[in-house]
């Protein structure tokens, strides 16, 4: 399982889950504690200077309490998820689907070939100004209001992500 942290200026943290290990929120709280806010304090020192915000789903671990203590001992600030709203969850409609598209069809024999692959193209992504990515939350936000919160991705309004996700095919 990977777990990621991007904003506008590219990835901040690819964490991988080991083999066997549970993902809950005591996990998740460490990975926070830890990982996120270690890398944070390397890659975007000027955001912990502020108030910044973590946009994630709804899965357990990321809404437990100790989760979202962990959050805001770091400076995060969670926003609200709307239930079952997988367009709106840039990893959901983004990140994971250019992953799936760039690594289909390859074959990999062992784990570390995999993340090495990943890696690979998640610096191709990094590597782009991921901007397009939250202007095309914003659409999708407006776009479940005019829906009324129904689930809206197989009216294929992905706008400015399409066309940033050809980008992505014509690279590799």
């Amino acid at each position: 399982m990977l777990l990621l942290f991007f904003d506008v200026h590219g990835m901040i943290l690819q964490h991988w889950v080991p083999h066997g290990q549970k993902v809950n929120g005591n996990y998740y709280a460490n990975v926070l504690k830890t990982h996120l806010h270690g890398t944070m304090r390397k890659k975007r020192p000027d955001l912990l200077k502020k108030q910044w915000f973590l946009l994630q789903d709804n899965a357990r671990p990321h809404i437990a309490a100790v989760a979202l203590a962990a959050l805001i001992e770091i400076g995060g600030t969670a926003l609200k998820h709307l239930p079952y709203s997988s367009d709106l969850a840039p990893c959901d409609f983004w990140a994971f689907p250019t992953l799936k598209r760039q690594l289909h069809g390859k074959r990999f024999f062992s784990d570390d070939e995999v993340r090495n692959a990943m890696a690979a193209v998640l610096k191709g992504m990094s590597q782009n100004n991921l901007f397009h990515v939250f202007e095309s939350f914003i659409n999708r936000c407006k776009k479940s209001i005019q829906c009324e919160g129904r689930y809206f991705e197989k009216d294929k309004i992905l706008g400015l992500v399409e066309s940033s996700d050809s980008e992505y095919k014509n690279q590799s």
